[in-house]
C-alpha cells in the first residue's frame, strides 16, 4: 500500500458504481473508506464517517442525480472541504452547473473519463500528496 487513502463519498442508490471505483482505486495500491465496507454492524456511523474523512487524504464523490441533494453526501463535502481535504467530483449525467455551491470551483471529471482520475490519483499517491 502507498499509505494513501480516499474517501467515497455517493448516495447509496449509486453503491454499484461505488465499488466499482473503490476496486479500480485500490488496485493501483491506494486504500479507500467505503461506507458498506468499512462500517461494521454496531459501529456509530458518524463517527465512522468523521474519522475516516480526517485520516483520509482526498475525498471523491459521486456526484449523480441522486447524490447531489443527499444531506449525508454534502456533510461529507463540508467535512473534507472544513479540513482543507482535496475534494474531487466525479459527475454521472449532470452538468457541472448541477452541482452543490461548495464544489462549483472544483475541476470535475465526468464518470466515463475515470481512468483520468485513476492517473492524476496514482500521481498524487506516489508522490505522497
Amino acid at each position: 500500500m502507498l499509505g494513501y487513502t480516499v474517501f467515497i463519498s455517493h448516495s447509496s442508490k449509486d453503491k454499484w458504481i461505488a465499488r466499482q471505483m473503490a476496486r479500480l482505486i485500490e488496485d493501483l495500491g491506494v486504500e479507500t473508506f467505503l461506507d458498506e465496507k468499512d462500517i461494521a454492524g454496531g459501529d456509530k456511523i458518524p463517527d465512522s464517517i468523521r474519522k475516516s474523512i480526517q485520516a483520509c487524504d482526498e475525498l471523491l464523490v459521486l456526484m449523480s442525480q441522486y447524490s447531489v441533494d443527499r444531506p449525508w453526501v454534502l456533510v461529507e463535502i463540508g467535512a473534507a472541504w472544513g479540513l482543507e481535504k482535496r475534494v474531487v467530483p466525479i459527475i454521472d449525467k449532470i452538468a457541472p452547473g448541477e452541482m452543490p455551491d461548495i464544489l462549483v470551483q472544483q475541476k470535475a471529471i465526468d464518470l466515463n473519463d475515470f481512468d483520468e482520475y485513476l492517473v492524476e490519483l496514482n500521481q498524487r499517491a506516489q508522490r505522497g500528496q
